[in-house]
């Protein structure tokens, strides 16, 4: 009986582990640090994007910040800018954004498309293979939300991620989760 019990803790913690193993390997590329939060109205916030299980190194990364474009978001959220994180900390890293703006809402925000590029000024510079926890902090405010209203979700969205090495040769940071949603309530 001993033994008995003794194999099913076994099994247990060796089920427990790889689920937990398989948990952190679902999560890969370029992505925001989570998947939802609740912000308040007429605020400002930062929230940071990170880069997960890069298998080669990067001379050069390219992206795009969807913003307010989800079929379900309403236009509550107003891009501020984009800038390197902690983990960017070498100047010889540039960054480089340009906004293109939808229609405004009479709140001010829009439905903007933020095309980011990131490249080392080195000769075979660059990410070395790895994670990184803090490589952009987005920041945007969450405009006032409409009389008798409250949650009202909104997201950002990471599309189109590139990275090459000194060479050329591609590097998948697909994301594997790619949309932060917001849901802003009243203060």
């Amino acid at each position: 009986m001993l033994n008995f019990k003794l194999v099913v803790i076994v099994y247990i913690i060796l089920f427990n582990f790889s689920g937990v193993a398989q948990e952190i390997n679902a999560n890969r590329g370029l992505l925001f640090e989570k998947e939802l939060e609740y912000r308040l109205e007429d605020s400002s916030y930062t929230d940071v994007i990170k880069l997960l299980d890069l298998e080669s190194k990067i001379q050069a990364l390219q992206f795009r910040i969807m913003i307010n474009k989800a079929a379900d978001d309403s236009t509550i959220l107003i891009f501020k800018d984009i800038q390197k994180g902690t983990d960017l900390s070498d100047p010889s890293w540039l960054l480089d954004f340009n906004i293109i703006k939808g229609p405004a809402a009479p709140n001010g925000a829009s439905q903007d498309e933020i095309f980011v590029v990131l490249y080392n000024l080195n000769q075979n510079g660059g990410l070395l293979p790895g994670n990184y926890s803090d490589l952009f902090n987005v920041n945007y405010e969450v405009t006032a939300l409409p009389d008798l209203q409250n949650n009202i979700k909104s997201s950002i969205k990471i599309s189109h991620a590139e990275a090459s090495t000194f060479d050329g040769n591609s590097i998948d940071i697909t994301p594997t989760r790619d949309e932060f949603n917001i849901y802003a309530k009243r203060k």
